[in-house]
């Protein structure tokens, strides 16, 4: 089973995720910290592996000239119609990159996990991106990895031997996935030809807080989101977090 058979497997899940208050407070941290950089508007932006397009739509409606793509058609079938102006294609970034252009901003936000050759698709992604432009690139932590094991799991076994992969199993999407450290991944962009390469965190205690109930209050909803937005540009704390979001320029 490749990787776009596994999202439209796991539809349903995915798209729920996406509207429990941990989905929904990924997009607003990931937002806010593009938002530092992303200062005016009519700027164009091409959201690679857009899903259900939820950014594509947030930046449209912003006044943005956005275009998604994404390999798998039932994704792109809900992100297309909304309204917002932004413009959707079926299919993945290697095979569109020769038709597309040169782009302001470009998002990857939990793509490079599911790629073959991660260097190679962040090298791809600077070939469209415009001199000066903004790469905003999320992916999921490794350390974030042992620390759930050892944490939320309490299994100290699996945390230890965890911390000699660099696999894990995304319980969402049912499928394996690779993690890549903040190290790695900054060496790729700075070859990819992105000088300066600022880190941030997303989910940086939150995700360790196993009581959902607990995140379905909005006021204290309000509040983890008030301590996310402060903590994840901030160390320690980015260290540790679930994702790591990495705002790069060219």
């Amino acid at each position: 089973m490749n990787k776009s058979e596994a999202f439209s497997n796991t539809l349903e899940q995915y798209l729920n995720y996406t509207r429990m208050p941990w989905g929904r407070l990924f997009y607003e941290t990931a937002w806010t910290q593009i938002d530092r950089f992303m200062t005016r508007t009519g700027m164009s932006v091409l959201d690679i592996g857009c899903g259900f397009g939820i950014s594509s739509h947030e930046y449209a409606r912003r006044g943005h000239k956005v275009t998604g793509i994404d390999p798998t058609k039932s994704m792109i079938e809900i992100a297309t119609g909304q309204g917002s102006g932004a413009q959707f294609t079926c299919g993945s970034f290697e095979n569109l990159a020769d038709g597309l252009g040169t782009y302001e901003w470009i998002f990857c936000h939990n793509i490079l996990e599911y790629t073959e050759d991660p260097k190679l698709f962040i090298e791809k992604i600077g070939a469209h991106q415009q001199e000066k432009g903004y790469l905003s690139l999320i992916a999921h932590n490794p350390a974030a990895k042992v620390m759930k094991k050892a944490i939320i799991n309490k299994d100290p076994d699996s945390a230890l031997a965890g911390m000699e992969s660099n696999k894990e199993y995304s319980a969402i999407i049912q499928t394996d996935i690779m993690t890549y450290s903040f190290e790695q991944l900054s060496e790729w962009l700075r070859e990819a030809g992105y000088g300066s390469v600022m880190r941030f965190g997303i989910h940086n205690v939150y995700g360790y807080i196993a009581d959902n109930d607990i995140k379905q209050d909005e006021d204290w909803h309000r509040q983890a989101m008030e301590l996310e937005f402060e903590l994840g540009c901030r160390s320690p704390y980015r260290e540790i977090a679930i994702f790591t979001h990495i705002v790069a320029t060219k």
